[in-house]
């Protein structure tokens, strides 16, 4: 019977060691026999010596609870139920892709992989494969956004911060970005874009409270307050995105068609503002081009009315 923890470690790692002539399908198999259980009169293996890879690299095995967190590491969150999903799998079959480290001293600094290093500890494993590299704290920025970027095991908020820190730190164009992490340009720019939403509706992103779609319809609204309110009523009452979309385009006032009016003659207000101020109501004076007009005078109901027209006959006057 194969001794599981060797199973533990993962399979598909040949794309990453140079075969040479002990790397044939019998030496496998002979690997294969060495595995299995040596008989109690016989000591046990050493273990196995670190392996060369091609590029200067080294394949390790070492203990994931001794990996330290990437200082870098762009994800913020991470999944439970996921994460229990993966270390089910791992413990089926093995770490599939060892985690990328580089050498910090006497410690192991996680460059990329801390989703499989968490899921190994969940799944009890006692060594985990790694690659070891040389990086600089540069590369190590690079390397860990961009993989994270592009294994998309980031939400919407993590990979837009990670396209910003990219961006700053390098100087890139959002085309070089584009050309770095596999993406198309117009697919970077909507990420870079959800950066100017309000903090909260950030949040509700990351959470996946609302959707991708729905931060592009509340990026269509231009006034802030009116975007937080939006994105209450989208979780609050599940609106949907094409519901969103509409609601955002009302917000949108149209351009007004209505001619602008041509400046009053001064004496015509001069006349207006008189009569205003003698009976106290709205007052408009409608000429005619040939001479001749009206006079409207407004009034809320029939006090009004009755008061008006006393104004209109004078004091000495009977009532109306």
């Amino acid at each position: 019977m194969a001794n599981p923890k060797k199973k533990a470690l993962g399979r598909g790692l040949g794309a990453l060691i140079q075969r040479s002539d002990s790397d044939s399908p019998r030496a496998e198999r002979q690997e294969a026999a060495v595995s299995e259980p040596a008989p109690a009169a016989q000591q046990a293996a050493p273990a196995p010596e670190p392996t060369n890879l091609s590029d200067g690299s080294r394949l390790l095995e070492l203990d994931p609870r001794s990996l330290e967190r990437n200082p870098q590491q762009p994800r913020e969150q991470f999944d439970e139920a996921a994460l229990e999903e993966l270390a089910a799998s791992i413990k089926q079959d093995g770490v599939q892709e060892p985690v990328l480290v580089r050498q910090v001293g006497e410690r192991y600094e996680i460059i990329s992989g801390e989703r499989r290093v968490r899921a190994s500890i969940m799944a009890d494993l006692e060594k985990v494969p790694v690659v070891c590299r040389e990086v600089s704290d540069r590369d190590m920025l690079k390397l860990g956004l961009i993989e994270n970027i592009q294994r998309e095991d980031l939400n919407a908020m993590e990979t837009a911060r990670a396209y910003r820190r990219l961006v700053d730190e390098f100087s890139w164009t959002q085309e070089e970005l584009a050309d770095q992490v596999g993406k198309k340009r117009a697919t970077v720019a909507n990420f870079l874009r959800l950066l100017q939403l309000p903090k909260v509706v950030q949040d509700y992103l990351a959470e996946g409270a609302i959707s991708m779609g729905h931060a592009r319809a509340l990026l269509a609204v231009e006034n802030v307050a009116t975007q937080l309110s939006l994105a209450r009523k989208i979780v609050e009452q599940g609106v949907s995105v094409r519901q969103a979309e509409k609601l955002a385009a009302e917000t949108k006032l149209p351009p007004s068609e209505v001619k602008p009016k041509p400046p009053k003659d001064p004496n015509i207000a001069a006349i207006e503002d008189r009569l205003r101020r003698s009976l106290g109501a709205k007052v408009a004076l409608r000429t005619q081009p040939k001479g001749g007009g009206k006079i409207e005078i407004e009034y809320f109901n029939n006090e009004e009315l009755e008061r008006i027209l006393q104004l209109l006959k004078g004091p000495s006057a009977d009532p109306f």
